[in-house]
């Protein structure tokens, strides 16, 4: 009934960093609030491999 407002985050707010052993944890801070996210490492090669794809689709294609 009521959508909630989006929090935004930029750059500034990301904080990447090793947890442990084949574990990386994102923290995201947006207006003040954190949300973590803790990747395996076959998750952060999947997620690695997205990010490379879009790139590289987004320079070829100016519309992506």
């Amino acid at each position: 009934m009521f959508r909630k407002k989006d929090l935004i985050a930029d750059p500034d707010g990301l904080e990447i960093g090793a947890t442990g052993p084949g574990q990386l944890q994102f923290v995201v801070n947006a207006e003040g609030r954190k949300v973590s996210v803790e990747l395996t490492t076959e998750e952060n090669r999947w997620l690695a491999g997205a990010l490379i794809h879009w790139a590289d689709s987004s320079e070829t294609n100016p519309l992506n």
